[in-house]
């Protein structure tokens, strides 16, 4: 607890001093995000623009990718957790580099949801984005940090000659 206590605290005084106000990785992963979006929507037909952080389906309502929907606030307490939490090292590197990369990738599902809802769901848009997490993502990590856990406990059982098998 200690140990995660911490690391959030350095990542936000990291975030706060340097990264926000640098702004190049937030503009990075909010244009990534969108541009992926758009090119995904578009192999499936439809006529979408994008124009830095801004999509657009052609006679719909657009979507911007804000600092705080380009997930890497969720990608750093992800993170923070794996690093927190005893594990093999090895396998440490394998769930931050893929949880990271999927998280990456459930954002760009869900821009892409949230373009479709400015077509289907226009009414209910504001509720399609503040539930979105608990669509996307949490499932997603949640499930991830348990998998780890199982694998730190597996570790400390075999470490300490504990068996409970």
């Amino acid at each position: 607890m200690v140990k995660a206590s911490i690391f959030y605290i350095v990542w936000q005084i990291i975030y706060d001093l340097i990264i926000l106000p640098d702004g190049r990785l937030d503009h990075f992963l909010s244009v990534s995000v969108a541009v992926l979006a758009k090119n995904a929507l578009s192999l499936f037909g439809w006529n979408i623009s994008a124009l830095d952080r801004l999509i657009v389906i052609e006679g719909y309502r657009g979507v911007e990718v804000l600092n705080g929907c380009n997930a890497l606030t969720l990608m750093a307490l992800y993170s923070g957790f794996i690093i927190s939490f005893q594990g093999p090292n090895k396998k440490r590197i394998i769930y931050l580099l893929g949880g990271i990369g999927i998280i990456f990738i459930l954002n760009v599902i869900r821009i892409m949801a949230f373009s479709l809802a400015t077509v289907y769901f226009q009414p209910h848009w504001d509720t399609f984005h503040e539930f979105s997490p608990f669509i996307f993502f949490y499932p997603f990590v949640l499930w991830t940090w348990y998998q780890w856990t199982l694998l730190s406990d597996d570790q400390y059982r075999t470490d300490s000659g504990l068996s409970f098998a």
